[in-house]
């Protein structure tokens, strides 16, 4: 079996997640690449495996460029699901964090997926119930296999002291931890204000990656003014950064206003920390999978109590304490991700014409 992949291994640097997935998968005997055009003209994959079709079609300024990519596309996948290919979407979002391209684009792209796609592959249960809405009656099947976690992935070697030493905080500090690209729909400003709402002088409060520069970036940094317990290492981080602002915290926070599923979270119950989490999406359905209280729900608008409780839920825990993870592991996600393509495989193509309502 050949799979083509967008993407497969090159997005390693900034989330390893598809580099475990298809490693996992070639390790089970199955060829991975890199999914090119290419592919769809002189090299027949069996699989083509989308994952952010948002990123691929509607990046850039140019909108011309974007109806371009998606023409050429869906002529293109067409004629090799003809052939035998099979299209295979993991729908890790439920929509896109931010609106690329123009709305007659996205919904281009929308009905591309519907009329195209013979196999959604999705993270949680939450993910399938999005992707029946967004299909409806007539859409294809629906397989569920995990995000995998991150152990092994990052240099989580440094105890809580040793990365704390490392980056300058104090070893008595009461420290909440965000880390990862600040983008407006993660809402951090109201993690800045949470933390004002606490009185202790031992809270403190990091905020650690690359920012986008616009206005989520001001609004975060004019939340921050006049708190010293509030720190903003704005800029790029690598792997040994980011597993050291984990390692050194008390409590992992994502106050994100809508999410459906979370590698940040991954992450952080990766590095063996406590992660705190709005209720909403396939969060709650984390919190069940995960025993022993690893992650922490909120309801509503994040407060200075929810952190209270976060923290104090972290500071019960052994220092060696670890959450279980065996149900995200690569190996087992990539055996059921392989069963999946086969099941495509063994299938004729489905033929589902455009929706009245898109004609």
């Amino acid at each position: 079996m050949i799979v083509a992949a967008e993407p497969a291994f090159r997005t390693r640097h900034a989330n390893p997640y598809n580099a475990l997935l298809y490693e996992a998968v070639a390790e089970q005997g199955i060829t991975v690449r890199e999914f090119s055009r290419v592919d769809l003209v002189r090299r027949r994959p069996d699989i083509v495996h989308l994952h952010w079709p948002e990123l691929t079609f509607l990046s850039g300024h140019r909108p011309w460029r974007m109806l371009v990519r998606l023409l050429s596309f869906d002529l293109l996948i067409a004629r090799a699901r003809r052939r035998g290919t099979r299209l295979v979407w993991t729908a890790h979002n439920d929509g896109s964090h931010e609106d690329r391209g123009t709305p007659a684009l996205r919904a281009h792209l929308d009905r591309m997926l519907r009329r195209r796609v013979d196999l959604v592959l999705t993270l949680s249960a939450a993910g399938a119930i999005a992707v029946a809405d967004r299909f409806g009656s007539d859409g294809p099947p629906v397989v569920l296999t995990p995000h995998p976690h991150y152990r092994g992935s990052y240099p989580f070697g440094r105890t809580r002291d040793q990365a704390r030493a490392a980056l300058g905080v104090e070893h008595h500090a009461r420290l909440v931890v965000a880390v990862g690209q600040v983008r407006p729909y993660k809402n951090l400003p109201a993690l800045v204000r949470a933390v004002g709402e606490l009185d202790d002088p031992e809270v403190r409060l990091v905020v650690a990656g690359h920012p986008d520069g616009g206005a989520g970036e001001a609004e975060l940094r004019h939340a921050a003014a006049g708190d010293p317990r509030v720190r903003l290492e704005l800029s790029r981080l690598d792997d040994a950064a980011v597993a050291d602002w984990l390692r050194a915290s008390d409590l992992v926070v994502l106050p994100y206003r809508r999410i459906l599923n979370s590698g940040a979270a991954l992450l952080a119950l990766s590095a063996d920390r406590t992660v705190l989490v709005p209720a909403i999406g396939a969060m709650p359905e984390l919190a069940a999978t995960i025993d022993g209280g690893w992650v922490r729900l909120f309801d509503g608008d994040l407060t200075g109590d929810d952190l209270e409780r976060g923290l104090a839920a972290a500071a019960a825990r052994a220092p060696d304490e670890r959450p279980d993870l065996a149900a995200m592991d690569a190996a087992q996600i990539a055996a059921v991700t392989i069963a999946a393509y086969r099941r495509a495989l063994d299938s004729p193509p489905l033929r589902r014409g455009r929706r009245r309502a898109d004609r």
